[in-house]
């Protein structure tokens, strides 16, 4: 998910977490993020969410992840969230320096996109530099909280189709300490049908 407009970050509530704890993780980004081609992206919280989609999949991860910080990535079993594949992506969180590789994505965030993202990295899917940085700082918030971020994006050219769409990156972890990979999904209000359902 490239990252572009006005910013403010609302880490997604996990139980159990301590106030102080999401207190810590909530602030607000004073720098511009980007232009309005890109349309106006908002953190949102759960209880702003209107995506069912996005509330089932941030439901499932919470199930799979029990009472540990995060789930693994061999804990996702797509046959639990067959009506979601459709807009999941899934993507490697590289360190050193921190990049992103797009390993799946679903055929509506294709067909959003216009493009294929499975097997590339996010500077092969930008080509504009800034738009890397953007996406890159997006899911280093998602490593640095180990906790899943909601947001909604209104006005939006960038998704063909698609006048606005909430969306949901859901952190994994293989050793239960240290962000390995995510599960993300798009939900798009989109003016032909086949993009999906009103979120």
């Amino acid at each position: 998910m490239g990252v572009r407009g006005n910013l403010r970050l609302t880490v997604a509530e996990t139980a159990p977490r301590a106030l102080g704890d999401l207190e810590r993780l909530r602030s607000d980004l004073p720098e511009l993020l980007g232009s309005q081609k890109a349309g106006r992206y908002n953190f949102i919280t759960p209880d702003e969410c209107r995506s069912e989609r996005v509330h089932r999949l941030l439901g499932y991860w919470h199930e799979i992840r029990g009472a540990r910080e995060m789930p693994r990535r061999q804990d996702i079993d797509p046959t639990l969230i067959w009506p979601l594949l459709k807009n999941i992506m899934m993507t490697e969180w590289h360190r050193d320096p921190d990049r992103l590789f797009y390993r799946i994505s679903g055929t509506e965030v294709v067909a959003a996109l216009g493009k294929e993202l499975g097997g590339k990295w996010v500077s092969d899917v930008y080509p504009d530099p800034e738009d890397v940085e953007r996406t890159i700082k997006l899911y280093r918030r998602v490593v640095d909280a180990r906790a899943p971020v909601l947001g909604r994006t209104d006005g939006t050219n960038m998704r063909l189709g698609a006048n606005a769409y909430e969306w949901v990156i859901c952190p994994l972890s293989e050793d239960g300490a240290q962000v390995t990979h995510f599960i993300g999904l798009e939900d798009y209000v989109a003016r032909r049908p086949y993009l999906g359902a009103p979120s």
